[in-house]
């Protein structure tokens, strides 16, 4: 079997295993809902811990920063895809939907014992088609799931309905309009709007910030992408009386490796992230000098078409993080099988260098900064190995690791605060400084024909040694999974996904340990699909089966919920 074809059979096996069935998220940036490769614990759109299952350490992947999240948003520490101001393709479409529940339509028969009104989603948008290289954008969204459990508690903090559409107190409420230009060399545009959005801090208390205004702007031109942002935030809490302004400029420069770049033994990238910050009154977080600027460079090495070795690093006055990794993929006598051996390393004084070094807590009595910036460093190691067969419309794949971290983020507790029905924590983020090792497998089998029909099964374990009991998250130890993809007669797609996870349990937000039950879910999807006229009308049922139970602390319940889009490209 040739490398060039080894290679691209493993890639192809090893995305399977990653992905999950077509399941059309809520919105983008919420794919971790229908999640079923590791633990995935949603507190609502803006907040969730999302760790795949073989990834190594017990960090949520959202902490760790990357050169490829840099124009992800930077919510508290975590970069985040919602609220997402990525312009979308030449379309229009319309999004709506709610959680099971909300029996509108007795409205119209019956004046008493009317269900609770559940919260709603809502979304409506455009972009133009390109006229000489211009084109217009604007989207209005908010997605209010999550949100109702902590409102009663969250609307006593601010001084209006805190949302663009209705009163519902949602996580995040965002609109925008926007110019942008694009030909063969040029995608530029800028962005201009107004957000709501609550930010879930180490605390464990919901912040509201308001953004107005919030002004992008991005232009990838030749082998350079450049972002920047501008944000005027207002932050309030009237249980207290307290109130505060943040101006913030935040952005990138990127140089990418290009074609003739890639085609090297060599390949080099690099940039600069960078953020200013300027407060006034109660702002609630801190930043070192309010400033950062993390200058990091990329590098690819790779001889041989089957061995590849990368490594990214960075360093500024007060952090340094480095992610490197070795891959061979390795030649066998069987025709359409491939072995790939690696070994990765992450290590660094920060999982993000770029988020805030300080929370300011100040709650019933209790007068406190949190560090956010633990001393000394954290080490993960990791190696694994992976096969993939595949025999006519059959294939067979499988993944093992072994990784060892030490001086992983932790926090070590100082006290507890309860207000109503909530408790927060304060202390410092800090470090176990002892080794934490696992140990994982996964095996998955996929079936095709043509592009009618898709399944997939796949199964998979963690077992991890340590001091769990300082883990902030202790991870669920395996998961079951069967989704498949039907597209009937070219035009009508449907997509499902059954899966079930195991316990994972949150250890240092409260008193008491949080234990998320294992549960079943069912997720579906259902698209009609009109392709000459760029019709396509989806509607998607999520959290099917499964117990409603608050999966993260101070959080919502997780509810069943429809879905449904109309959208028209051009």
């Amino acid at each position: 079997m040739k490398f060039s074809s080894l290679l691209t059979t493993l890639s192809i096996a090893l995305l399977a295993v990653n992905a999950s069935a077509a399941i059309d998220p809520e919105m983008e940036g919420m794919e971790p809902v229908s999640r079923d490769d590791g633990t995935f614990l949603v507190g609502g759109p803006t907040y969730f811990f999302d760790r795949i299952l073989g990834a190594g350490g017990i960090h949520s992947e959202s902490e760790l920063w990357t050169p490829q999240k840099l124009r992800n948003r930077l919510l508290f520490n975590r970069m985040s895809v919602l609220p997402s101001w990525e312009p979308m393709e030449p379309s229009v479409w319309v999004k709506t939907g709610n959680e099971l529940g909300d029996m509108i339509y007795q409205d119209v028969i019956t004046e008493t014992d009317r269900p609770t009104n559940r919260t709603p989603i809502l979304e409506g948008g455009f972009r133009t088609p390109a006229f000489k290289g211009f084109w217009a954008t604007a989207r209005g969204f908010q997605d209010d799931h999550y949100s109702a459990r902590t409102a009663s508690y969250r609307k006593k903090m601010v001084d209006d309905e805190f949302s663009l559409f209705g009163e519902n107190y949602p996580m995040f409420s965002s609109i925008y309009g926007g110019l942008g230009y694009t030909n063969d060399f040029v995608n530029a545009s800028v962005l201009a709007g107004e957000e709501y959005i609550w930010e879930y801090m180490e605390s464990s208390r919901w912040i509201p910030v308001h953004m107005a205004p919030r002004v992008e702007g991005r232009v990838d031109f030749w082998n350079f992408a450049l972002t920047a942002a501008y944000e005027h935030a207002e932050y309030q809490n009237k249980r207290v009386g307290e109130s505060g302004e943040r101006d913030e400029v935040s952005g990138s420069v990127l140089y990418k490796c290009g074609e003739d770049c890639q085609k090297g033994v060599f390949q080099i990238s690099g940039g600069l992230a960078f953020r200013f910050v300027s407060d006034d009154g109660d702002v609630y977080t801190g930043l070192d000098n309010d400033r950062v600027l993390w200058p990091f460079m990329q590098l690819r090495v790779q001889p041989l078409r089957w061995l590849r070795a990368d490594v990214m690093f960075g360093m500024n006055d007060s952090d340094w993080l480095v992610q490197d990794s070795v891959e061979m993929g390795a030649p066998v006598l069987v025709k359409g099988m491939g072995v790939t051996l690696g070994i990765k390393n992450i290590s660094g004084t920060r999982l993000n260098p770029l988020a805030d070094d300080i929370e300011y807590f100040n709650m019933k009595g209790v007068n406190d900064e949190i560090d956010l910036a633990p001393d000394g460093q954290m080490n993960l190691v990791q190696g694994y190995l992976a096969f993939a067969d595949t025999i006519a419309s059959v294939s067979l794949g499988g993944r093992a690791s072994f990784w060892e971290e030490h001086g992983a983020e932790t926090f070590d507790v100082e006290g507890f605060v309860k207000d109503d029905a909530f408790e927060f924590r304060y202390g410092d983020v800090a470090r176990i400084n002892s080794w934490i090792k696992g140990i994982t497998g996964e095996l998955w089998i996929d079936a095709w024909y043509e592009d009618m029909f898709k399944f997939r099964a796949l199964a998979g374990f963690e077992r991890i040694d340590g001091p769990t009991e300082r883990f902030e998250v202790t991870p669920s130890e395996f998961f079951v999974a069967f989704t498949g993809d039907w597209l009937i007669r070219k035009s009508f797609r449907v997509s499902h996904s059954l899966r079930y996870r195991s316990d994972a349990q949150w250890n240092l937000r409260g008193h008491d340990p949080l234990v998320v039950k294992g549960d079943w879910y069912w997720d579906a999807t259902f698209e009609q699909q009109f392709p000459k006229l760029g019709l396509y009308l989806a509607g998607t049922l999520i959290h099917v089966l499964a117990d409603e139970v608050v999966q993260v602390p101070n959080g919502d319940y997780d509810r069943i919920r429809f879905v449904c889009t109309v959208k028209k490209t051009f």
